[in-house]
């Protein structure tokens, strides 16, 4: 896995390790993660790895969340792409999926949406900042479970840009309230070379982007 990702599962493992403490059964001891932890050998983007004779792969930036790849493994000259969820879109932090020019002979791939068709992104995203709006213009407060990587990076990006855009809302605060969030914050300040160039382009003016106002 890559660095970025070690440094998110423990933080993941750790918050689940604290959830579960209370369990009869835990399905992982702390031990477990001490082993696993200590048996991860990162890679980066772009690494060409042989970890034995007849057997290579490349990772690829999968797109999906921070760390996240997807891998061009070839078996004594047979190709095979290997990923978990992709994605394809630009958004407000992370790369694209990277697709290898070579072409597999095998593609395992994660098919939870199958061949459905999403709305565009940047339709998800006006609705949802009109949803949030009205709610806030009405007096009313608007609470957003969301996943602590990723999920979470991506709606205050989006939040603070029509915060920003919108006077009339600057008296209105916004929180975000946890733990793992924020500690996955610190990994996202620690890896900007790993996201899209707009981050990049605010990083190199000092304008840290995971810094929220």
């Amino acid at each position: 896995m890559t660095s970025a990702t070690k440094a998110v599962y423990k933080f993941i493992m750790q918050d689940f390790l604290r959830m579960s403490s209370t369990s009869t059964e835990p399905l992982f001891s702390p031990l477990d993660f001490s082993l696993s932890f200590s048996s991860i050998v990162t890679v980066a983007a772009h690494q060409f790895i042989v970890p034995c004779p007849g057997v290579s792969f490349t990772p690829f930036h999968a797109g999906h969340v921070l760390g996240a790849c997807m891998y061009l493994i070839d078996i004594a000259g047979l190709k095979v792409l290997y990923t978990g969820d992709y994605s394809r879109e630009d958004d407000r932090h992370l790369v694209q999926a990277q697709v290898p020019s070579i072409r597999p002979d095998v593609l395992i791939v994660e098919s939870t949406y199958g061949v459905q068709k999403h709305e565009a992104l940047r339709g998800r995203e006006q609705r949802f900042v009109d949803l949030v709006t009205a709610v806030v213009k009405r007096g009313g407060h608007v609470l957003l479970p969301s996943f602590a990587l990723g999920r979470a990076q991506e709606i205050l990006l989006i939040l603070e840009e029509h915060w920003s855009k919108n006077p009339d809302l600057h008296s209105v605060p916004i929180y975000y309230v946890s733990s793992l969030a924020k500690k996955c914050m610190a990994v996202y300040q620690t890896n900007i070379s790993s996201m899209n160039s707009k981050i990049q382009e605010r990083w190199n003016r000092q304008d840290n982007p995971f810094i929220f106002k």
